[in-house]
């Protein structure tokens, strides 16, 4: 068999160690002739290996390469610099794939990534595989923001694990290996293409077995190996020594291994200061070969806790096993199938309380270090290359007919395949037009958009296309959709072309919306307008009633917009001006929704004391005393805000002014569990601008429960009671509860407190 061998051969990836090691067994196979396709790589990061090698590039890609080869093998890692030039020859040349792991969304999110934030059609592809729901994740991430910082889901965040996308690239190929049964769960058992499982191999030249058995009493030498970053579980092992003296005294730890992450390694280095573990943890980044085998020699045992698990199974277990040595591994993913002899499960999820009871049960018996570490050298002794490659090469022979005729069958493009590759074929072109379009930046959208709820719809413009999150976003969805596929698809062009005039950015067609277009007179497109937060609502309002404004004007609306909402700041820079466009016959339906309810249509306060409540007012129907942005619909418990700025109008009675302001509140608890949170409250008297502000900080994980108690000036007329908190968050981003909506402040009560009503004076 002439086999091609697609596969990166840098030091700098665990597959390229992978794949030195299972060519030298399988090049000594009779008739199997391999050649290494590799993406390029400087001469001193490359590894040797047995056979020869050829640099993948573009113009070989686009040229008859299977020509040369039989069957064509593809390695896919979760890493666009080594892997990425491997994908488009996988699209270009189908193969069957071994997939290393088990989480490929950082590789194709750093494919349309260019520089500044992903572009729309990594947001595509994640819609089409989970959803408004992705989106929600994207957004909590920080994925969608303008940032070359982020782009994508952080690798400790657990939704990256709950949707891999392993099956995406699973289905381009003509077949798939995996290294264990939690990554060929993650393929579906419907996967309809040639299929197996094998094992990760061991080193070839592995560790040498433990110099020592560690008797009672014996300090015990505990390493951490690997990647050195937030999904190893170094943090919970630094709480258990910390928590533990006794323990601190009996084991002697080493972390050790490659650290990308310089903020993260100074993050441990500053806890482990802190508490005091200099003398027992040591720290070793990025050691040289011979410093890395050294901390293998030395250890009496492992730690491994890998989560959440992005990778298809372990290099680093393998490796550990394999020397004769125990583990500590966490229950899950490809970890919770290292047979309980061989070392320690840790329940999933598990803290550092947890672990220190093992490590303390350990340090009882360590003789059991001993007897562990025999099964796992055991366990592992059959695991090496040379088996790993007879399991290979037989599962390439046994298929290699079925997946040519495949291959052949997707170069040729027929709309038509024999009964025994019609499923394959159709899920085949099913996933590559979709990847073909993200591939080529045309993937703008998922083509079956617009039969999603409107929720989905709006939650995939506002977070996807616009870059911003809505409080609202099945009210967006609900404008965008209005007149059908093709009507909402001409507002969506619109809506992009008015973005880009705002940012003052180029269109992907090239194409500018002309001032003959304009203003907007079409009520959905404005609805999406006013949907949006008005930092970006404002200046698109403005270019879509065709006004220019200097920068110090545009930032001085923007400021009334945050204050009294889009549409009143847009009537107001209108009427200031003297400018009649809304007066228009055609522009009717947009000042009626432009204008928001003035304080005259609000029914002023009554007397208010102490006991009366505004939540309930609020909660009275079609009641006129209050007006509420930027809340949810009243509820038994009180009033939760849907944006970070939320405000509340109200009109003093000039005869009873109000002299203060208290309620009762509860921030969102899962957030506060996860950040520190500052709740800004401030009353203003609109007609003068006086105004009274409480502030409280509350840190993370302290008690959510607020009250406040604010007096005010003797405030009358039309007044306005901002609440400000950082952000927004859904309890089911957080893992809390089921509901998706954006949650800050929950007002459990509100009560303003007017004066004693004035005397005339005497003639």
């Amino acid at each position: 068999m002439r086999l091609a061998w697609v596969c990166p051969i840098s030091s700098r990836t665990g597959v390229g160690s992978y794949a030195g090691s299972v060519l030298r067994a399988l090049t000594r196979r009779k008739g199997m002739e391999v050649t290494v396709l590799h993406p390029p790589c400087p001469k001193a990061d490359r590894l040797p290996m047995p056979c020869p090698t050829l640099p993948l590039s573009e113009g070989l890609i686009d040229s008859d390469l299977p020509e040369m080869f039989d069957l064509m093998l593809y390695h896919m890692g979760n890493n666009d610099q080594h892997h990425g030039l491997i994908l488009r020859a996988l699209m270009a040349h189908p193969g069957p794939v071994v997939l290393h792991d088990h989480v490929y969304q950082h590789m194709l999110a750093g494919l349309h990534h260019d520089g500044i934030a992903p572009a729309p059609g990594f947001g595509a592809l994640i819609h089409a595989v989970s959803g408004a729901a992705g989106f929600d994740y994207l957004a909590a991430s920080g994925v969608l923001r303008a940032s070359s910082a982020v782009s994508y889901v952080p690798w400790e965040s657990s939704w990256a694990a709950q949707v891999p996308l392993s099956d995406v690239l699973a289905r381009l190929a003509t077949g798939v290996v995996t290294h264990s049964d939690f990554a060929a769960r993650a393929i579906g058992a419907q996967y309809p293409g040639s299929s197996t499982t094998l094992f990760m191999p061991r080193p070839d030249v592995p560790v040498d077995p433990p110099d020592r058995s560690p008797g009672p009493g014996a300090r015990l030498r505990l390493a951490a190996t690997g990647h050195i970053g937030p999904t190893k579980g170094l943090e919970v092992l630094i709480d258990a020594l910390a928590s533990a003296p006794d323990l601190a005294q009996r084991y002697r730890v080493t972390i050790a291994g490659h650290a990308s992450d310089a903020t993260y390694l100074q993050m441990l280095e500053g806890r482990i200061s802190a508490q005091g573990l200099g003398e027992t943890l040591r720290l070793l980044p990025d050691p040289d070969a011979s410093g890395f085998a050294s901390v293998m020699q030395d250890a009496d045992l492992f730690l491994n806790l890998r989560h959440p698990n992005t990778e298809g199974a372990s290099l680093s277990l393998a490796e550990q096993l394999s020397s004769g040595r125990p583990a500590i591994v966490q229950n899950s993913g490809c970890f919770a199938e290292m047979p309980d002899t061989c070392g320690w499960h840790l329940p999933q999820g598990s803290g550092a309380e947890t672990l220190a009871d093992t490590l303390r049960s350990i340090a009882q018996d360590p003789r059991e270090i001993t007897r562990r570490g025999t099964a796992a050298a055991r366990f592992m002794s059959p695991r090496d290359a040379a088996a790993y490659a007879d399991g290979l090469a037989r599962f390439l022979y046994a298929g290699q007919a079925r997946m040519t005729r495949r291959a052949a069958l997707a170069h040729s493009r027929s709309t038509g395949a024999e009964p025994q590759d019609r499923d394959w074929y159709l899920s085949y072109a099913q996933v590559r037009g979709v990847m073909a379009g993200l591939m080529a930046g045309r993937g703008l959208m998922p083509p079956d958009l617009w039969s999603c709820t409107e929720r989905e719809i709006g939650q995939y413009m506002s977070l996807n296309l616009l870059d911003t999150a809505v409080s609202e976003p099945a009210h967006l969805g609900r404008a965008l959709a209005q007149g059908g596929p093709l009507k909402a698809t001409e507002r969506l062009g619109l809506l992009r072309l008015l973005l880009a005039r705002t940012c003052g950015t180029a269109t992907e067609t090239g194409h500018h919306l002309s001032d003959l277009a304009l203003p907007i007179r079409d009520p959905a497109l404005w609805a999406v307008i006013l949907c949006l937060p008005p930092g970006l609502g404002l200046p698109m309002g403005l270019q879509a009633l065709g006004q220019r404004t200097p920068p110090e004007a545009q930032a001085q609306l923007t400021d009334l917009a945050c204050r009294r909402g889009t549409g009143s700041a847009l009537t107001t820079w209108l009427d200031g001006r003297g400018d009649t466009l809304l007066d228009r016959a055609d522009m009717t339906a947009i000042q009626d929704m432009l204008h928001p309810p003035e304080a005259g249509t609000l029914r002023p306060l009554p007397p208010l004391t102490s006991e009366t409540d505004l939540i309930r007012v609020a909660r009275e129907p079609d009641q006129v005393a209050l007006h509420l942005d930027g809340f949810h619909a009243p509820e038994d418990t009180g009033i939760w805000t849907a944006r970070p700025q939320a405000s509340i109008r109200a009109l003093s009675d000039p005869d009873h002014p109000v002299t203060r302001l208290a309620g009762t509140a509860a921030l969102l608890e899962a957030a506060l569990a996860h950040e520190t949170l500052t709740l800004t409250i401030t009353a203003i008297e609109e007609r003068t601008g006086r105004r009274a502000t409480w502030s409280d900080t509350r840190t993370r994980g302290s008690d959510p429960a607020l009250d406040w108690d604010l007096p005010l000036p003797q405030f009358s007329g039309p007044l306005r009671i901002d609440l400000s908190l950082p952000t927004c968050h859904s309890p089911r981003d957080l893992g809390a509860s089921a509901d998706p909506r954006p949650l800050g402040l929950l007002l459990h009560s509100l009560r303003m407190e007017s004066a004693p009503p004035r005397l005339a004076a005497a003639e």
